[in-house]
């Protein structure tokens, strides 16, 4: 049920210009391809009885990542992101009560240049696995001028589903399923404003 990763990672991030968004005085800052490098380590705990459809267990990971100049990176930043899921099933058709709580957190520090968290390395939500009420990256933090979203330093979400046991229908038989759900949350410009 428990599994220890540890890594060393060293990547360049970029965003293409082309595709970016944002007012013409933050285009060199956000889009300037930068190295990010240090260690990593994750947790993740999973007891849940069928990882995809989920009837009983939990599931919980712990991602803490480093990013420091000491390792060859030119962005100075520390980033935690934590999750947790729990099911529970109940009743003879098998209803399914499933809540999913998320936290992340990054903190940047050094000098300069080296105190921007890369947008790339930000943290988002927004989509059909994280907060289906805004589409896919779009929680949080946006451009002033042009509402592009640029991810924040601080997430926080919560989801809570009721899932319906699979009904029996002409053509599809038992394979669909329906969903009552309620989501909360969004990803902060600071860690501090969760």
């Amino acid at each position: 049920a428990n599994n220890l990763i540890y890594s060393f990672s060293y990547r360049r991030v970029s965003v293409n210009p082309n595709t970016l968004q944002v007012s013409l005085a933050e285009i060199p800052l956000l889009a300037e391809p930068v190295r990010v490098g240090g260690p990593g380590i994750t947790w993740i705990r999973d007891t849940r009885d069928v990882p995809l459809d989920a009837h009983r267990g939990t599931f919980t990971s712990a991602e803490e990542f480093l990013a420091d100049s000491k390792f060859g990176s030119q962005a100075d930043f520390d980033r935690l992101d934590v999750s947790n899921a729990s099911y529970y099933e109940f009743g003879r058709e098998h209803w399914v009560v499933a809540r999913q709580t998320r936290y992340g957190q990054e903190r940047a520090y050094g000098k300069g240049d080296e105190e921007t968290i890369p947008l790339p390395e930000r943290l988002y939500a927004g989509g059909p696995t994280s907060h289906r009420g805004f589409a896919i990256n779009s929680a949080g933090p946006r451009d002033p001028q042009t509402g592009y979203p640029i991810g924040g330093a601080g997430a926080f979400v919560n989801s809570l589903e009721l899932r319906s046991p699979p009904p029996d229908l002409p053509y599809v038989g038992n394979n669909l399923s329906f969903v009552l759900f309620h989501d909360m949350g969004n990803v902060f410009e600071n860690s501090s404003d969760i």
